[in-house]
Order: structure tokens, then C-alpha cells, then sequence
């Protein structure tokens, strides 16, 4: 059973709010944010990680990281 409020989550015996527009948009933002922090470690070189705490191999594979994932 749903409603207007959410759907109706049969465990609890309540309902429970569904998706909003702000968790779409921080989900979104933060995606973009990953994607945009992961090109810029692509330009870097090795010096640069270093001195954020990457050594070679742990900067290739934040890099090759999809955007959704943490």
C-alpha cells in the first residue's frame, strides 16, 4: 500500500518517506564532486600525490574509480 506521504513499509507497520529532491541533488552533487576530484588527481604527477599522502598505486586506483563509487 503506498500514500501520498510514502510507502508503506510492512516491517515496522508504518510508512517511511520516499526519495526527496535534496537527497537526489546531494547525490548528484557528490557524484560530481568525486568525478571532478578524481580527473584533477589524473593531472597530477607523482610528486603532487605525495604530498596529498598517494603513493602511485593508491592514486591509480582512487583514479580509476567509477563516480559513483566511494
Amino acid at each position: 500500500m503506498t500514500s501520498m506521504s510514502g510507502t508503506h513499509d510492512k516491517r515496522s507497520g508504518g510508512t517511511t518517506a520516499g526519495p526527496t529532491a535534496g537527497s537526489w541533488l546531494d547525490r548528484l552533487n557528490g557524484w560530481r564532486e568525486r568525478r571532478a576530484l578524481r580527473r584533477a588527481l589524473a593531472r597530477m604527477d607523482a610528486h603532487l600525490w605525495a604530498d596529498l599522502g598517494f603513493d602511485e598505486a593508491a592514486a591509480r586506483e582512487e583514479m580509476d574509480k567509477p563516480f559513483w563509487r566511494r
